[in-house]
């Protein structure tokens, strides 16, 4: 329960922040198509999944190997999450809500979802470096454990993802003019990036 407590709000906390994603699902859901953001979210979690599984059989191959390896991987994990903290910190900035495109079919912008998540290394890169802090070799299956986080994320991240789709048109109205609410959930996300990474360099599992 104390894992769950700090994983889930984390995860809500760094979904919630924007981010390409979601100014990806907003340039859809500002288009003409009728809940093309909140289609636009279910290709992203999709792509979410496939970066779960990729970190799953990864993470896991290299445990069975060495769990010096291992641990090294997650000291490495917090030294990328404080400076992608300080970097959220230091460029916490206005939002600038994205142009509307052109939609296409619902197909289209499933696929275009999909592929955005799949072919950013950014992303594969924060799974490496994210899931495994909530790891500890004691409490079982590493495998199980890597799955169980890894889909934990891709639900919140999808839920909030499309809710950000599904309230496109009203977030346009109701941001203009509140352009501190994205400068303070930068430096949230950033402050809570940093304690984590803080977390796991200071607290050996």
């Amino acid at each position: 329960m104390e894992l769950w407590l700090l994983f889930i709000p984390a995860c809500l906390a760094l979904n919630l922040t924007p981010g390409p994603d979601i100014f990806f699902v907003l340039s859809q859901a500002l288009g003409e198509r009728r809940f093309a953001g909140l289609w636009a979210a279910l290709g992203l979690g999709l792509s979410y999944l496939g970066h779960t599984l990729l970190a799953v059989v990864g993470l896991s191959a290299l445990v069975m190997q060495s769990a010096t390896a291992f641990m090294v991987i997650k000291y490495l994990g917090a030294a990328y999450l404080l400076y992608l903290g300080w970097t959220s910190l230091r460029s916490a900035s206005t939002m600038h809500l994205p142009q509307a495109q052109n939609s296409g079919s619902v197909g289209r912008i499933f696929y275009r979802g999909l592929m955005v998540g799949l072919l950013n290394p950014k992303v594969a890169l924060f799974f490496l470096a994210f899931l495994p802090q909530f790891i500890s070799q004691e409490r079982g299956s590493v495998p199980m454990q890597l799955l169980q986080l890894g889909l934990v994320f891709t639900l919140t991240a999808t839920l909030c993802n499309g809710a950000y789709g599904l309230l496109g048109q009203r977030l346009k109205r109701g941001l203009q003019g509140r352009e501190r609410v994205s400068v303070y959930l930068n430096r949230l996300s950033g402050g809570l990036m940093m304690a984590l990474g803080a977390r796991l360099a200071l607290v050996q599992q």
